[in-house]
């Protein structure tokens, strides 16, 4: 009777542990047999990498599974304006989770392992609750083979101005070893430099030229300080000015006399002139009147007087 209890029993732990572990294996292949689920159908370019089972999660928090994945799908089923997204994935999901029709899906790696899963993200409120079974297109994060060329496509005009920058590194080098050169203009200019810092320094050291054109300025200074105290002294500058008044009073007066005679004279000078270029002409027309003036002859029509008759001649008589 005894082993009969203990068969009994342990028939029962035997039912009762399988019966457990098909309804953990069933809640874990079918959780819709145990809570009401819903699906939504999400399209990407290219599913590698993600598996039926993977997580489904809403802000990080995980609320179903991927059902299953379809690919290619048919161009009539493929979103409007994405004919490349050939690949359907069917995510299943509680019933009871908030996603909103305008949402961003993503596919991203998560977890220590770097396990693919779909994300529902940045959800728009005012857009109202997604029906089931309602379409989303989703974004796939580049793996390391295509995040390689998408890397040297950003990175080959940054590294074509780098050669560009090195080329002109290269010249601006040759240039300063051009100029520091030992006979170069920049080395040539350098000595000049030098020469004028020393004639500069030797210009102003003590006993140089412009010392001595200073030495000679300050003399002069100090003689024309001399004369001024002097003159101020015996009051030679007043007596000077004085002298120089009195001179420019008198000169003012021969000024004024001259001029009075000049207008007398002058007057009289033109008339002398005038006479003296009319006797002139006649000297060059008539010149031996000089010697007898009784030949002189004037032309037709001038007011020339008649010649005076000739006294009679006295003869002599013989005594």
């Amino acid at each position: 009777m005894q082993i009969l209890r203990n068969e009994v029993r342990t028939g029962l732990m035997v039912l009762l542990t399988l019966g457990l572990v098909v309804s953990v294996v069933l809640y874990i292949s079918s959780p819709g047999l145990f809570k009401p689920l819903k699906s939504f159908l999400v399209y990407f370019d290219n599913a590698a990498g993600i598996k039926p089972g993977a997580a489904v999660m809403l802000a990080g928090r995980k609320i179903g599974t991927v059902a299953d994945i379809q690919s290619p799908v048919p161009l009539n089923d493929r979103p409007e304006n994405k004919p490349n997204y050939e690949a359907m994935v069917r995510v299943q999901v509680n019933e009871d989770s908030q996603i909103y029709k305008e949402t961003t899906v993503a596919m991203r790696s998560f977890g220590l392992l770097a396990e693919l899963v779909i994300d529902f993200t940045n959800g728009n409120a005012d857009s109202g609750l997604a029906e089931p079974n309602a379409k989303f297109v989703g974004q796939r994060a580049p793996d390391l083979a295509e995040i390689g060329p998408l890397i040297i496509q950003k990175l080959e005009p940054v590294l074509k101005q780098s050669e560009s920058t090195l080329a002109e590194l290269q010249k601006t080098s040759h240039n300063l070893t051009v100029l520091t050169a030992q006979e170069s203009v920049l080395t040539g200019t350098l000595k000049s430099f030098g020469g004028v810092g020393e004639n500069l320094k030797v210009i102003t050291a003590k006993g140089g030229g412009i010392d001595s054109a200073l030495v000679s300025a300050h003399e002069v200074l100090s003689n024309v300080k001399d004369v001024t105290v002097q003159l101020q002294k015996d009051n030679n500058l007043e007596k000077a000015l004085g002298n120089f008044k009195a001179s420019s009073a008198k000169l003012k007066i021969i000024l004024d006399s001259l001029d009075k005679t000049m207008g007398t004279v002058l007057p009289r000078l033109d008339v002398i002139v005038s006479d003296l270029s009319e006797l002139t002409g006649k000297l060059k027309q008539q010149p031996w009147r000089v010697i007898w003036p009784s030949t002189i002859k004037y032309p037709e029509g001038q007011g020339g007087a008649e010649e005076p008759p000739r006294p009679p001649r006295k003869k002599k008589t013989q005594k």
